[in-house]
């Protein structure tokens, strides 16, 4: 017998989880989205996977686009997390307004503790969401700046021990 929604929330808000913002460019329209459901997948080609809930307007984007950024954020991005996060935010103008770059046509936060311009190479239906598979393209890495962490439905700091 599977745990219903509350149970399972209530399970996975124990997790830690890194905060990334997943970007994207759909045709001239800029986007994105705050994403905890994000990890590495393949080493050989270097893979990740990012997990967006089918109800949410990026999605399709992302499909569409074919590509997408990942920022992974920084212990001082919480506020920008929030607003990726927030439904009702205008993400385009967010994004047009929090400093970036692109790479490979994909919008990348400045300040980040890493960077990743991806391509879709897979997606796959699991539940509510879809997993898209991508291949990393580039990145940058900046380990001077401690990673923001999503935990018990909180953000906060990691510091390795």
């Amino acid at each position: 017998m599977a745990v219903d929604g509350d149970t399972f929330r209530a399970l996975m808000r124990q997790f830690p989880a890194g905060v990334t913002i997943i970007t994207f460019d759909d045709d001239g329209t800029l986007g994105g989205l705050t994403v905890s459901s994000f990890c590495s997948l393949s080493l050989e080609p270097p893979l990740v996977l990012v997990c967006i809930d089918r109800g949410v307007a990026s999605h399709d984007a992302i499909a569409r686009a074919g590509k997408f950024g990942v920022s992974v954020c920084a212990a001082d991005q919480g506020g920008l997390a929030w607003d990726f996060a927030n439904p009702e935010k205008d993400k385009q103008a967010l994004l047009e307004a929090t400093p970036h770059s692109l790479a490979s046509t994909v919008p990348l936060l400045d300040d980040c503790v890493a960077t990743m311009a991806c391509r879709v190479v897979a997606a796959h239906e699991a539940g509510d969401h879809t997993i898209y598979v991508g291949q990393v393209e580039s990145g940058t890495a900046d380990e001077s700046r401690k990673p923001l962490t999503y935990c018990r439905a909180g953000l906060g700091s990691f510091s390795p021990a």
